[in-house]
C-alpha cells in the first residue's frame, strides 16, 4: 500500500476513534450534524469533499474518499457488507437495475456501462466465491467476470436460467451466450440482435472491457457447448 493510502486509512481509524470516545452524555449532546466549513487537502492539493461536523469530528462519505484517493469501495446488498480494497482503483457504483424490466431498460443499462467502462478499460476481478445468487460462474474474472458484472447491473437479483442450444428467437439484449473453445470456453453479453448476428460486449484474459464485437448466427449455432443464460422473467 502506498504512503497516501496508508495516511488515509490511518485517518479513517482516527476519526472512528474520536467519534467513539467521550462520555455517553457528551455524545448525546453532540449528535447534531452540521456542514463542515473546514478545507481538505490530499497530498498538498485542496480537495472538495462534502463533510459534516458531528461531536467535534469531521465525517466524510467513504465512497468520496475512495474516489479522491483511488481505492476500491463496494457494497454487497445481499450480505449488507462494505468492502474496501486498497489494491484496486476506485470505480463508480454500478447503475441499479430498472424495476420495470424491459429490453429497452437493459440496453439503457448496458449503454451506461459502456460509458463507465469504455473499450480497453480494466474492470478488475469482480466476483468472489460462495456467491448467494448461485451464479453460473463463481469467483471469476476474464470473460465470465465481465459478463456477470454486466448482467447484475441490468437484472439485479433476478434468478438465472440456462438454455442449451437456444433458438435465435429466444435471445434478447442482456442474455449471456457461451460456447466452447480451446481455452475452455468463452462467454459474451448480447447488446443488440439482428436476424443475422448479435453485437456484444465481452472481455478476455486481460480483464479489459470490449464493445462492438459481432457474432454471426450461423457460426454460433455450429459451436460446441452453445448455450444461453437468461434472467428475463418468464
Amino acid at each position: 500500500m502506498n504512503r497516501k493510502r496508508e495516511t488515509i486509512f490511518m485517518g479513517i481509524g482516527i476519526l472512528a476513534g474520536l467519534a467513539l470516545s467521550g462520555p455517553a452524555v457528551q455524545a448525546a449532546d453532540h449528535l447534531t450534524a452540521r456542514p463542515s466549513s473546514q478545507t481538505f487537502y490530499i497530498d498538498g492539493q485542496q480537495t472538495a469533499l462534502t463533510a459534516y461536523a458531528i461531536g467535534g469530528s469531521n465525517y466524510v462519505r467513504l465512497r468520496d474518499i475512495g474516489r479522491a484517493v483511488d481505492f476500491g469501495v463496494t457494497y454487497n446488498a445481499f450480505t449488507n457488507s462494505v468492502y474496501i480494497n486498497s489494491t484496486q482503483p476506485y470505480r463508480e457504483e454500478l447503475p441499479a437495475a430498472s424495476p420495470g424490466l424491459t429490453e429497452e431498460s437493459v440496453q439503457a443499462t448496458l449503454a451506461q456501462l459502456k460509458q463507465a467502462y469504455p473499450t480497453g478499460t480494466v474492470y478488475g476481478e469482480f466476483y468472489r466465491p460462495n456467491d448467494p445468487l448461485n451464479r453460473p460462474f463463481s469467483n471469476c474474472d476474464h470473460c465470465a467476470g465481465w459478463a456477470m458484472l454486466c448482467s447484475d447491473a441490468a437484472f439485479g437479483t433476478l434468478p438465472w436460467k440456462r438454455i442449451a442450444d437456444p433458438s435465435w428467437e429466444q435471445i434478447r439484449p442482456g442474455d449471456l451466450i457461451r460456447y466452447d473453445n480451446s481455452s475452455n470456453g468463452h462467454v459474451v453479453v448480447v447488446v443488440k440482435k439482428t436476424d443475422e448476428y448479435v453485437k456484444v460486449t465481452e472481455s478476455g484474459l486481460n480483464n479489459k472491457a470490449r464493445w462492438g464485437g459481432q457474432y454471426f448466427k450461423w457460426w454460433l449455432e455450429e459451436q460446441p457447448g452453445y448455450a444461453m443464460y437468461t434472467r428475463y422473467p418468464q
